[in-house]
């Protein structure tokens, strides 16, 4: 960032940042405002930086998604919530993908050791409007960088999740609009994440096959559970076929 652009920010106090939030809610945006809006986003350039460092070398996971907010995700978030601009805590952020459950747990472990200020948001058990992850909150000199922590079947469901949106109106992953839309999305949120449970059982059963050997208990707990991850397998393909 430079120097110029420092000099502006640091003459923007918070009634001034939430000001400039107040013209983004009532859209009565001018093209002061968005100068404005463009600075206070280039402030997180360096915390999201810090962030990206330390979680790439550290922990060698790969990131993706955005590093600043979009103006037209602000204005939406504005509008949706009873919050202001400075309030905001994912105008910086990224997303990491992990394989299960195990790994999500171990990354946010990880993530509270390199990490000094941070707040974990775990959305597994209640998600928002069927959305599954786990976002941790790091601040980096008082700015808030969020990382998305997901499993591959909680993104596939967020991907999904946008497609539905996207044919439906982006008020569906707020739980708002068509119904149906809704509900496909809540059952096959329910559905995946029952699948997740399951197959991080399976990892822990066949562990225990390791260490413990094979023995008859054993050996109908992993049958079991394969019969029920086949069973909600097909209890995902109905939920897209709309027999569910």
């Amino acid at each position: 960032m430079g120097e110029g652009a420092e000099a502006v920010v640091m003459r923007l106090s918070n009634t001034q940042i939430d000001k400039i939030g107040e013209k983004l809610r009532t859209d009565a945006v001018d093209a002061d405002c968005l100068k404005k809006l463009e600075t206070f986003r280039a402030l997180y350039a360096d915390a999201y930086k810090y962030v990206e460092r330390v979680l790439v070398d550290q922990t060698g996971h790969k990131i993706t998604g955005r590093p600043s907010k979009s103006t037209v995700a602000i204005i939406e978030k504005l509008k949706r919530e009873t919050i202001r601009l400075n309030q905001i805590q994912d105008i910086a952020g990224c997303r990491v993908l992990v394989d299960g459950l195990a790994e999500q747990d171990s990354l946010v472990e990880a993530l509270l050791i390199l990490f000094p200020d941070v707040d974990v948001d775990d959305k597994r058990k209640l998600p928002t409007n069927g959305y599954r992850a786990v976002h941790v909150i790091v601040r980096k000199d008082g700015r808030p960088v969020e990382i998305q922590i997901r499993t591959r079947l909680q993104h596939a469901w967020a991907e999904i999740s946008e497609k539905v949106s996207d044919e439906h109106g982006h008020e569906i992953k707020y739980g708002k609009g068509d119904e149906g839309a809704i509900d496909f999305l809540t059952k096959l949120s329910v559905s995946t994440d029952r699948l997740e449970q399951i197959r991080h059982r399976h990892r822990v059963l066949l562990g225990r096959k390791r260490v413990q050997g094979k023995s008859q208990g054993l050996v109908r707990e992993i049958k079991a559970n394969n019969n029920e991850e086949r069973e909600c397998v097909r209890e995902i393909r109905h939920i897209f076929s709309g027999k569910a």
